[in-house]
């Protein structure tokens, strides 16, 4: 009996020293770029495209309050912005939970009355990734619309967030 209940605690013990190494993969201080085309569209169908294109800091952290394998993440926009947001980690598999930011779009492509430069979008996020050596690759889905109450929707099936740790 003893033997099977020292056999059972090694085994815990063995999966959450593999689960912590996992995050101790991907925790650090990240420089990363962000790019994408996103889709605008209003209340009458019309539509346009611009790329989307953030740079910044990004820091990824243990989450001692989650489960083993939580992460929390924070961006730091070159541009000013700041948000963070929870995630999890499975081997070299990284994934963001669903979460929430704001962003101004400065594209050139303002000839089109949909994108009117300047205007707060709140973005919902969410995304999944690997790394590879000190690289991070991920792809996000974005989802929004601007603060003002227009009625144009933003939507982004392929962000790639390209991360390298410092």
């Amino acid at each position: 009996m003893k033997t099977r209940i020292l056999i059972g605690l090694l085994l815990i013990a063995i999966c959450c020293i593999s689960c912590n190494k996992d995050v101790k993969k991907f925790t650090g201080d990240y420089s990363y770029k962000l790019s994408g085309v996103v889709n605008f569209e209003d209340a009458d169908g019309n539509q346009a495209s611009i790329l989307a294109t953030k740079r910044g800091q990004m820091n990824i952290m243990a989450d001692k309050k989650g489960k083993k394998g939580d992460i929390v993440v924070t961006f730091n926009e070159m541009t000013g912005g700041a948000y963070s947001c929870t995630g999890k980690v499975e081997g070299d598999s990284i994934f963001f939970n669903p979460y929430e930011f704001s962003t101004r779009f400065t594209s050139a492509d303002s000839v089109v009355d949909l994108i009117q430069l300047g205007h707060v979008y709140t973005i919902q996020s969410q995304g999944k990734g690997v790394i590879h050596d000190n690289i991070i690759l991920m792809e996000e889905h974005w989802m929004g619309r601007p603060e003002n109450g227009d009625m144009i929707r933003m939507k982004a099936d392929k962000i790639t967030l390209l991360a390298e740790e410092n």
